[in-house]
């Protein structure tokens, strides 16, 4: 039986015409939402345990989608982004990003293609500032840009179980190796960094999602945005959001770690401050994976401080519950004033301590 015949003999969720009758199925699956996310199904704390140690999946409607295509999107794209664009094929996935002219992110991503289309998944609400400034660069480009969040339906998946289940379904093994792709069953799936488990970025059209969640819910369980933004932390993936955009340049981030930094390729914005730090000056900022005492998470962008000083020595990039009273966090710090040992304290000289990871973020190895 073929890959795509399989999945459609699943229908445990009701036929879905529009993104509105995913999310009820949702709601009929026990999805509580909060401004258009799922923000758990009833027990968030049972949900965030299970995310490190077992199977499970999630609804990625938090996420948005932006296609770009056309004889020249590869030209178009490759002029704007951190990354060597030509390396993205069918096959092959990057994280990236777009600097503006002081070499500054204005945005992180996955960029992948399906079809013969490019697409980039960043927070929704990233959209539509940046959807707005690719058409700025589009000028006479042979390109199109639009959001297709509403045309393909995107799930997280976490699980070696899981991924070997739908192995068996599918007939063919899921990519293991960060950002390759495949297309199975008319569904694109791409290898997202680890965190303690394999993890995959799924999306194709309603009715095969529909198949997709109805299979793999019967060996994993379904968790909200708190469970799978705790898992990309874990795994050290630097998403930017409005509060921390414009804020850091690619190495603090370890873009060439992951991939979306090329150092080889032609001009794009900023790429001279990027080139000039990285041959002839020292980076003094740099992100670390982290912890603290919390009732609940640090929001992006605040500022932390350190021992003997009123002035700001980072930022928090992103921060999720990890359990009941603690939250795992990336923070960008002074290289400086982590190597000292001393106290790096969230939202004020007084605020609670970071407690620093034994290892770096997962998401470069």
């Amino acid at each position: 039986m073929a890959a795509g015949e399989a999945i459609a003999m699943i229908e445990t969720l009701p036929a879905l015409e529009a993104p509105e009758a995913w999310c009820a199925s949702l709601e009929q699956a026990g999805a509580v939402f909060e401004a258009g996310a799922v923000v758990s199904y009833v027990d968030a704390v049972a949900e965030l345990a299970e995310a490190r140690a077992a199977g499970v999946l999630a609804d990625l409607s938090h996420f948005g989608l932006i296609c770009v295509e056309g004889p020249e999107a590869q030209k178009f794209l490759g002029s704007l982004f951190t990354g060597e664009v030509k390396q993205v094929t069918p096959g092959q996935g990057q994280f990236t990003s777009w600097c503006d002219g002081k070499g500054r992110m204005l945005a992180t991503f996955w960029l992948f293609i399906r079809g013969d289309a490019y697409y980039l998944l960043l927070p929704k609400t990233q959209m539509a500032t940046t959807v707005a400034r690719l058409k700025q660069f589009l000028l006479r480009t042979k390109a199109g840009i639009s959001d297709a969040s509403a045309n393909l339906v995107r799930l997280g998946l976490s699980g070696a179980e899981l991924g070997e289940r739908l192995a068996s379904i599918l007939g063919a093994a899921l990519p293991v190796v960060r950002g390759e792709t495949v297309e199975l069953g008319g569904c694109t799936f791409l290898s997202l960094p680890a965190a303690g488990q394999p993890r995959w970025l799924a999306l194709g059209p309603a009715d095969l999602m529909q198949a997709l969640w109805g299979d793999t819910v019967k060996s994993a369980r379904p968790v909200g945005k708190a469970a799978w933004d705790l898992l990309d932390i874990l795994a050290g993936v630097p998403m930017l959001l409005p509060e921390t955009s414009g804020e850091f340049i690619p190495q603090m981030l370890d873009l060439e770690a992951l991939g979306g930094l090329s150092f080889k390729k032609g001009c794009y914005p900023g790429q001279e401050v990027v080139a000039r730090l990285q041959y002839r000056g020292q980076l003094k900022r740099r992100m670390y994976s982290a912890s603290v005492a919390a009732d609940s998470p640090p929001e992006p962008g605040t500022k932390l401080y350190g021992t003997g000083t009123s002035e700001s020595v980072g930022m928090v990039l992103s921060a999720a519950t990890q359990e009941p009273g603690r939250s795992a966090v990336l923070a960008v710090v002074v290289i400086e004033q982590r190597t000292a040992g001393g106290a790096i304290r969230v939202g004020s000289p007084e605020g609670p301590a970071l407690e620093f990871a034994d290892v770096e973020p997962l998401a470069g190895a």
